[in-house]
């Protein structure tokens, strides 16, 4: 769609070109020819002939310049009735603007680790590569935890270290009345819930920005899929 759009566009562009340069030819060659071979009826020629050439311009380029105007019209009307209708968006499933967990950066927490095994070294490690969040499964990948790199820095700058352990990290968290797991730091909803059902779960929980999908909506099952507050809000915006 878009080449033959690209096409017909070149297309419009040619033709304008081509009927001014051959009219501008075809005017000035009969200018000559008239004065040249026919002085005398220079006037009457001009008079039949100009029209014509006047009223062929005149429609060619109309359609040109119409047909344009009405494509830019119609592209603000498809944009603005896609910023009219956030209530249809808010019906999509989370599935489907979701980032699935597998094209996600994690950390896995294996069966044999304890939380207290868990250096934040090895958490540190994960936000090198950019990332300012970072959702934490278990081995089946059920959601247990997701840290903000903000609440990193914070603890590091409170006088913490990195060798400590993820759950000095937890337990420093919980002890100043907040936490990182689900219903606190991050919602949980299932794949069949709509952006507007993750939404108004998010909006339940004070300060969250975070909603992680699961199969069945729980934290017991397997999560498939993560949506950041700011994800949500692009979908609903734009």
């Amino acid at each position: 769609m878009a080449d033959r759009n690209r096409f017909s566009v070149a297309e419009r562009h040619l033709l304008a070109y081509v009927v001014l340069i051959f009219s501008t030819v075809a005017i000035t060659s009969l200018a000559i020819f008239t004065i040249i071979n026919e002085p005398s009826e220079a006037k009457d020629i001009f008079n039949v002939v100009l029209p014509v050439f006047s009223s062929w311009v005149g429609t060619i380029l109309a359609f040109y310049f119409g047909r344009e105007s009405f494509e830019s019209a119609n592209q603000q009307v498809r944009e603005l009735v896609e910023k009219l209708a956030p209530e249809e968006r808010a019906q999509a499933k989370v599935s489907s603007i979701m980032r699935p967990l597998r094209d996600t950066t994690i950390f896995q927490v294996q069966s044999y680790q304890a939380l207290s095994a868990v250096a934040l070294s090895d958490i540190e490690t994960r936000f090198s590569g950019g990332f300012t969040r970072l959702p934490i499964v278990d081995y089946e990948n059920k959601p247990l935890y997701i840290i903000h790199k903000s609440v990193f820095n914070e603890y590091i700058v409170s006088g913490k270290s990195v060798n400590d352990s993820l759950q000095q990290l937890i337990d420093w968290k919980e002890s100043i009345g907040s936490g990182f797991g689900p219903g606190i730091g991050f919602v949980v909803v299932s794949e069949s819930s709509t952006v507007a059902d993750a939404k108004k779960s998010m909006e339940n929980v004070p300060s969250c920005q975070d909603i992680l999908i699961t199969v069945d909506g729980t934290a017991d099952t397997n999560c498939v899929g993560w949506i950041s507050n700011v994800r949500l809000a692009k979908f609903l915006t734009t």
